[in-house]
């Protein structure tokens, strides 16, 4: 995640989807707040409802009893019979039917029950009331009727409220119910709408008291299902899911398109600032991008422009200075050897004017003299003629063991004096060079250690290659080089020897350099110098 396209992906995909998120959270919030209203509006309506007609039937009830108590013939059988008889369980039959009670009973003063009959279901709780029965206006029996709050009665109440109801005894027992799942309905509910599942359904449901004559501590339960809602969330639901993983995938797509747009241009400024870093300033930065990243670019393009002029300012300045340097080194080391052979022939040209007997011998001292002068002149001339001219390299492949094995021939005569030692790369490297100047390299190094060696001594040269490089190191075992020496070692014109022009060095570093490759100067494991170079095995253009 720490890329700048994947970042974007990821914030193209958290804006699509959390926006979408929290809509949908809050509508499933909104919708069930909407129906959890909704159904307590419609429990208090049915609940009140069910209270007022229950009143109603109450009311009822009362004036169909006064009307049984004052009817003349149910009276005569009461009063002729004075107890239980077949005519009057068979008046109370007709007038149970005829004013639609579910049961009635006469009973006498004494509180002895003479008739009584009923219908449906007598374990439910009753609804009734009670009317005196008066002969010559005084009492001499009591009227009982009423309804049974039954399974049947609560149905008609639900065919006109459309809810659920549960009835309950004042021990909380279910004595009728509309639904089948009654008896896993709590029956600790309150005035307040709470939701519960009956048979693996969802309901809301509120219960209530029931002010109801000849029933004392009766509560009803009603219940709304929200299977439409639930069905409506959950299809509001699943929706959300698609929508978010529609959402999610075309928000990916369109932010890994955006974030292309925005980090291809960043990467292609990238990769120029890193080539402008390695020095290739030729090739112009081209972009087409926003207006934003355009002064960038213009910047960068502005920036490589003045780095190309400095460089080829540079370039100038430094070939100017060094010719400038190689002049004034000529002119001093060429003064050097001028000065012997002055003298040796101002002194030759003295002696012959004096027609000493000697002067032959003094000819030849002369003569040998400049000899030796002047080839140490030509010998510093040719080596400032191979470092002005020296030729770019010619790279082909090239083994290692081989090269070695060159140079092990060249100097067949100290490696049998035990003076040098050769180490072959085993197995055998093949690097892609110039092998005339690496070996001209080499054996400036050999030539180098050969001389630093005083008295006994050897010279070590070995190649070690893996996967990536190979490693040429020459060492000797001569006096070594101090901290400074080794800093200024390859700086032109400076050198250890007494005699020298101070150019070897500096001509090695530049083959190694032309070849791609780095050179090292060290101590070495048993005194002395040692040399290190290494070239990478990867073909390089």
């Amino acid at each position: 995640m720490s890329s700048l396209r994947s970042r974007l992906t990821l914030g193209s995909a958290l804006i699509a989807v959390i926006p979408l998120a929290a809509t949908m959270l809050l509508l499933s919030q909104q919708i069930g707040a909407m129906v959890r209203s909704q159904a307590a509006e419609r429990l208090n309506a049915a609940l009140d409802g069910l209270q007022a007609q229950l009143q109603v039937e109450g009311e009822k009830i009362d004036s169909q009893l006064r009307a049984v108590g004052n009817d003349a013939s149910l009276r005569r059988l009461v009063l002729v019979h004075r107890g239980a008889s077949l005519d009057l369980i068979y008046e109370l039959s007709e007038k149970r039917m005829l004013l639609g009670l579910d049961f009635l009973q006469v009973v006498e003063q004494g509180g002895r029950l003479i008739g009584s009959v009923s219908g449906g279901d007598s374990d439910a709780p009753a609804m009734g009331s009670s009317a005196p029965m008066l002969y010559e206006n005084a009492p001499v029996a009591t009227v009982r009727g009423g309804r049974w709050l039954d399974k049947a009665f609560l149905g008609r109440l639900k065919e006109t409220s459309g809810v659920e109801l549960v009835l309950r005894d004042a021990a909380g027992v279910a004595r009728a119910a509309t639904l089948a799942g009654a008896p896993e309905v709590p029956g600790t509910l309150g005035s307040e709408v709470v939701r519960v599942d009956v048979g693996g359904r969802g309901y809301l449901a509120r219960s209530r008291a029931l002010d109801i004559s000849g029933a004392r501590g009766v509560r009803v339960t009603g219940l709304v299902s929200t299977a439409a809602a639930d069905q409506a969330i959950a299809t509001l639901r699943a929706t959300a899911i698609l929508l978010g993983v529609a959402g999610l995938v075309m928000a990916i797509l369109l932010g890994a398109l955006w974030s292309s747009q925005v980090s291809r241009p960043v990467e292609t400024l990238a990769a120029f600032s890193r080539r402008v870093s390695q020095g290739e300033w030729e090739e112009p930065l081209v972009l087409d991008s926003v207006r934003e990243l355009d002064t960038l670019v213009e910047a960068l393009e502005r920036m490589r422009r003045d780095l190309r002029t400095y460089r080829e300012r540079l370039v100038v300045s430094e070939r100017q200075a060094a010719w400038s340097y190689m002049a004034r080194t000529v002119a001093h080391e060429v003064k050097n050897p001028l000065t012997p052979i002055a003298i040796s022939i101002a002194d030759l040209q003295r002696s012959y004017e004096q027609r000493r007997p000697d002067f032959p011998h003094i000819l030849e001292q002369a003569v040998r003299t400049v000899g030796e002068e002047i080839e140490s002149l030509k010998r510093m001339l040719q080596e400032f003629s191979d470092f002005a001219r020296l030729p770019a390299p010619r790279p082909a492949p090239c083994s290692v063991s081989e090269l070695l094995g060159d140079l092990e021939v060249l100097y067949a005569r100290d490696v049998a004096e035990h003076r040098m030692t050769f180490v072959h790369p085993r197995p055998d490297v093949t690097v892609f060079a110039d092998a005339g100047q690496l070996k001209r390299a080499l054996i400036n190094l050999i030539k180098n250690g050969l001389e630093a060696l005083s008295g006994p001594g050897r010279v070590a040269v070995s190649a070690a290659g893996n996967r990536d490089e190979v490693e040429i190191s020459v060492s000797d075992t001569g006096p070594g080089l101090t901290t400074e020496q080794r800093a200024r070692l390859f700086a032109p014109g400076f050198t250890t020897k007494t005699a020298g022009s101070g150019l070897g060095l500096t001509i090695v570093e530049r083959i190694v350099s032309d070849h791609g490759g780095t050179i090292d100067v060290e101590p070495g494991p048993e005194g002395g110098t040692r040399v290190r170079i290494r070239l990478a095995l990867e073909r390089r253009t």
